[in-house]
Parts: C-alpha cells; structure tokens; sequence
C-alpha cells in the first residue's frame, strides 16, 4: 500500500515538472529516470503500470496524436524483469551510461526532426549530457527513500507490499 502512495506521489509530481519543461521545450525525461530506477528498487510490476500510465497521461496532457510515452516509458522498467537478483543502485559508470541513453529513447520519436536542425541536435546533446548527471541522482533518491520508508527491495526484498 505505501509503494502505491510512493508510486502515485512521484507519477503526478514529476509529471507536472516533465510536462511545464516540455512546454518551455527542454526535454528532460524525469519520469524516465524515476521508473527505470524504481524498477529495480521497489517493484518492477508496480513500475511498469505506473509508467504506462503517466506516458499515455502525459501524451494527452501535450496533445500528442501517438502514445510514444505511454510505449517507451513501460520499456525502461523491463531490464528488472529480466535480471535474476535485484541490484542496489552505487555510483558508477553504467548510471552515468544509462542517464545518457535514456534522453536519446525517449526522443526516438522524434529523432529526424530535432537532428535536422542545429538548434535540435544541441538540445538532444544537452538532454544527454544532462541525463548522465542527473540519473545517479534519482537512482541514488529513489533507493534512499525506498530504504527509509522500508518499501521495494531496499527493505528485505519484500517487493513493494
């Protein structure tokens, strides 16, 4: 019950944040890096719902005529359905990795248009440049809170209830 409260707090409060910075045109995929990161932490299933159900809420909220977020989100979370043991996020080198492949995923979409202009292909670097920083960040947050509020794998691996 209490990941579901986890779950639904940060959905909503990170999907306000994405959508306002969309709209300025900064793409920053915050819900991207919190359900790739609470795959593993908490509960890969809880994640996946969720992420299907903040992409396609923030493909309407936008407009957009295709679901891309309500595909691609859901496809961040399942890497943790396929590992055996479940792994406690440290600073390394595969965070920094990962934060900067997840901007180019989310962007897939949208990948002929902001490469055919210089203005695009800058902000696309920068979303990348960015997403090495701040995913550790989140992963780090998310399984520090995870622990603390004794939920997911952080807390005996009692996966989310």
């Amino acid at each position: 019950m209490f990941a579901f409260i986890y779950f639904t707090f940060w959905s909503i409060l990170l999907l306000v944040a994405e959508t306002l910075l969309r709209s300025a045109v900064l793409s920053v995929p915050l819900l991207a890096f919190f359900f790739a990161a609470a795959a593993f932490v908490i509960s890969p299933g809880m994640a996946l719902v969720f992420a299907l159900l903040s992409g396609i809420a923030m493909d309407f909220v936008l407009g957009y005529a295709m679901p891309w977020d309500g595909l691609l989100l859901p496809f961040l979370t399942l890497p943790a359905f396929f590992l055996k043991k479940k792994v406690r996020f440290a600073p390394d080198v595969l965070e920094f990795l990962a934060g900067a492949m997840i901007p180019p995923l989310m962007a897939l979409p949208h990948i002929w248009t902001s490469l055919t202009t210089p203005d695009g292909f800058a902000s696309l670097l920068m979303s990348c440049l960015f997403g090495a920083v701040l995913f550790p960040v989140v992963a780090a947050l998310v399984s520090h809170s995870a622990a603390r509020l004794r939920i997911g794998s952080a807390a005996a691996g009692n996966g989310g209830a």
